[in-house]
C-alpha cells in the first residue's frame, strides 16, 4: 500500500510540476510575441520619424536650389540629409542582419521584469527564445515520466487487485487444537 501512496504522490507533483512548465511557457511564448510586435512597433515609428526628416529636409533643399540655381546655401542640407539617410540605411541593415526589430531588446527587459518571468537565460529576445527551447525540452521529459509514473501506477493497482483476489481465495487455515493429555 506504501508503494501506491508513493505513486500517486509521485503523480501528483509532477503532474503540478507539468502544468507549472506549460504556464510558464505560454508566458514567455506570449512575451516574445510582445516583445517583438513592440519592436515591430518602435521600429516603425523610428523610420518613420527619420524618413519624415528626411522628406522635409529634402524639400528645403530643393527649395534653396531653385531659389539660387547656382548658390551654395542648399550644400549643408544636402550634407545633412546625406547623413540621415546614412543612418535610416544603417538601421535597415541592421535590422535585417539581426532579424530583430529595433529595441526588441529593451522591452524583452521591461516585460521580463513586468511579467516577473524568471528566465535562466539572458534577458533579450534570443534568451526568450532559448528559453523556450529549454521549457520545451524538460515539458516532454516530464510527459514521459508521467507515463511511466501512470504504468506503475497501473502495475500496483493491479498487484494489489491480485494479492486481494488471491487473498480471498486461499483457504484459512484451522487452529490445531493442543490436545489435552
Amino acid at each position: 500500500m506504501e508503494s501506491l501512496k508513493n505513486n500517486i504522490d509521485n503523480l501528483s507533483d509532477e503532474t503540478q510540476e507539468l502544468i507549472n512548465d506549460y504556464l510558464k511557457l505560454f508566458s514567455i511564448r506570449q512575451s516574445e510575441k510582445l516583445t517583438l510586435f513592440l519592436g515591430v512597433l518602435a521600429t516603425a515609428f523610428i523610420l518613420t520619424l527619420l524618413l519624415m526628416v528626411v522628406v522635409i529636409l529634402i524639400s528645403f533643399a530643393l527649395a534653396g536650389f531653385l531659389n539660387q540655381l547656382l548658390g551654395s546655401q542648399y550644400w549643408g542640407t544636402a550634407i545633412v540629409i546625406v547623413l540621415f539617410l546614412l543612418f535610416v540605411g544603417f538601421l535597415v541593415y541592421r535590422v535585417v542582419k539581426t532579424q530583430t526589430p529595433l529595441l526588441s531588446n529593451l522591452f524583452a527587459k521591461i516585460i521580463i521584469s513586468a511579467f516577473d518571468l524568471e528566465i535562466k537565460q539572458e534577458k533579450n529576445v534570443q534568451g526568450l527564445r532559448s528559453e523556450i527551447d529549454s521549457l520545451k525540452t524538460k515539458i516532454e521529459t516530464d510527459k514521459s515520466n508521467i507515463r511511466t509514473n501512470v504504468q506503475m501506477f497501473r502495475y500496483v493497482m493491479m498487484e494489489g487487485l491480485f494479492r486481494e483476489l488471491f487473498g480471498l481465495l486461499k483457504p484459512k487455515k484451522k487452529k490445531k487444537k493442543k490436545s489435552e493429555v
